[in-house]
């Protein structure tokens, strides 16, 4: 029998709504603490688990720089302090001795992120806007703590551009880098969802049209303007009737407008936010996912456990798990609307989409929450007998 493992992780808000490192961390540890393990969180707000050992830290609340800062030296002092077999960080800790940044590498996202803003002096003024930015210097310092560390932690990669990354810019031998790539739930997100296809389509007023889904809540991080400058170009020449589903809760008011300009108004349709995104899913034909920077989105992973051919950029580490033209489309350049157009225009036949769908779906199989789990675990215990 397996010996039972201490283990602690430190992370600013345990609540899965705030975010996908909270969710992950969230899950994790309620997924250990069900097979016994003893866990504890040190956190300055959660969400009740009696299987987990709660620990409040308190921080400075304002400003923003100072409330991350406090919580990352007080919260490694505090698990220091205490016996455990694991200390696990996210990127809200100083040390730990196996770290996992889900945001990928603070820097690389940094200057890639910057590259959504198309205008010279947009991106200029997004720059200084960020120079000037205490809480990003404060997350930038609170990232490149471990890095520093005499003794390095042991580093997991949510995918294979993360590890690029924290070789780049870290110089971490790559020895001690494990790539584990982030989960989906293959149950929830899975082919059958295609059985509300009609409920989601008649709630929209859709039809037989071809219909592709964009999924985020930052829709000039993830590309959505080129997006809809490739279908006003799209409809300029013969295609199928098209339509766009945009889900989620930024700002829809300024891609409206770019819409009826660039005359695609008819063509796309602001869904809002979703407990039951797994149903739209289901209802579309092709995700398309253009992002600019992404550790590893697990808004592809859903669509390719969906069982739909997805459109990605190379800036997305979940790209990775994709080969071109089998399972997707990796565009070089997110701006890049031409290839995002020969994208599009792949998918058009029903045949290929179907042949592509399984071949997503077989590959998602392999990077499910339960094959995520076991592989962390196995890491654990490496890392515990070493």
């Amino acid at each position: 029998m397996e010996k039972k493992i201490k283990f602690t992780a430190g992370i600013l808000n345990f609540i899965r709504q705030k975010g996908g490192a909270e969710r992950y961390v969230v899950d994790l540890c309620a997924r250990m603490a069900g097979e016994g393990h003893d866990v504890h969180v040190y956190a300055e707000q959660w969400e009740e688990d009696p299987r987990i050992h709660f620990h409040r830290i308190k921080t400075v609340p304002f400003p923003k720089s100072l409330r991350l800062l406090s919580f990352a030296t007080r919260a490694t002092k505090t698990m220091e302090r205490g016996d455990f077999d694991i200390t696990f960080g996210v990127g809200n800790t100083l040390r730990a001795n196996i770290l996992q940044p889900h945001g990928g590498v603070h820097w690389a996202w940094f200057w890639r992120s910057l590259n959504a803003y198309g205008h010279p002096l947009h991106w200029m003024v997004k720059l200084v806007g960020r120079v000037l930015s205490p809480k990003q210097w404060a997350s930038g310092w609170i990232e490149n703590a471990p890095y520093r560390m005499r003794n390095l932690p042991r580093f997991v990669a949510i995918s294979d551009m993360v590890k690029q990354d924290m070789m780049r810019w870290y110089r971490i031998p790559e020895e001690q880098i494990t790539v584990i790539y982030n989960g989906v739930d293959t149950e929830r997100f899975h082919p059958r969802n295609r059985q509300f296809r009609e409920e989601v389509r008649a709630r929209h007023g859709l039809r037989d049209e071809l219909v592709i889904l964009f999924v985020s809540n930052n829709f000039r991080m993830k590309g959505l303007d080129y997006l809809l400058q490739a279908l006003a170009e799209i409809k300029q020449d013969s295609h199928p009737p098209l339509k766009l589903l945009v889900l989620g809760r930024d700002r829809k008011k300024p891609y409206l407008r770019m819409a009826r300009k660039l005359g695609v108004s008819e063509e796309v349709i602001f869904v809002g936010a979703t407990k039951d995104p797994e149903k739209y899913y289901g209802a579309a034909d092709l995700l398309v996912h253009p992002t600019f920077y992404d550790a590893c989105s697990l808004t592809v992973l859903e669509g390719l456990a969906s069982g739909l051919p997805v459109i990605t950029s190379l800036s997305n580490g979940a790209s990775g798990v994709i080969a071109h033209g089998e399972e997707g489309w990796l565009l070089d350049n997110a701006r890049n609307v031409e290839e995002l157009k020969r994208g599009i225009r792949y998918f058009f036949e029903e045949e290929l989409r179907n042949r592509v769908a399984c071949q997503g779906r077989r590959k998602a199989e392999g990077y499910s929450e339960r094959a995520n789990f076991d592989r962390m675990m196995q890491l654990f215990r490496e890392t515990i007998n070493h």
